[in-house]
């Protein structure tokens, strides 16, 4: 019985470990935007590029849209499926206003994804909608 107990717990904590989700190393790189929807984005090389960092633990996302922090959170399971909730953002006046306002945009319509060649790949359906690196 005390065995029959004790496997219980273990499953218990092993299926609840973040490091048993697919997103479990993602928190430590920074992945930065480089396409969006088809189209190459222009990159700085500075913090000002649109990315994303993921805190695995507590399914939360934050990042730049390349001019305003953003952050939010997230859904995740073992079927290449995400989703993205509203994204809280700071208020600057951007001069690329369009361009985060895409990035926001598409990122609410994301509902999957792929790891491949060292790239994150945010799904709409079928389609690759936001590449980053």
């Amino acid at each position: 019985m005390k065995l029959i107990i004790l496997s219980f717990i273990s499953a218990m904590v092993f299926a609840c470990s973040p490091k048993l989700t697919p997103d479990h190393s993602w928190g430590d790189k920074r992945w930065v935007l480089y396409e969006m929807k088809g189209v190459p984005v222009q990159l700085s090389g500075t913090d000002k590029d649109a990315s994303l960092q993921f805190n695995a633990t507590e399914k939360k996302y934050y990042g730049s849209g390349g001019c305003n922090r953003l952050n939010g959170i997230y859904t995740i399971n073992k079927k290449e499926s995400i989703s993205f909730g509203n994204a809280a953002s700071t208020m600057m006046n951007c001069v690329d206003q369009a361009f985060e306002d895409m990035f926001i945009a598409t990122l609410k319509t994301v509902d999957g994804y792929t790891l491949e060649n060292n790239s994150l790949l945010l799904k709409s359906g079928k389609n690759i909608v936001l590449r980053f690196r």
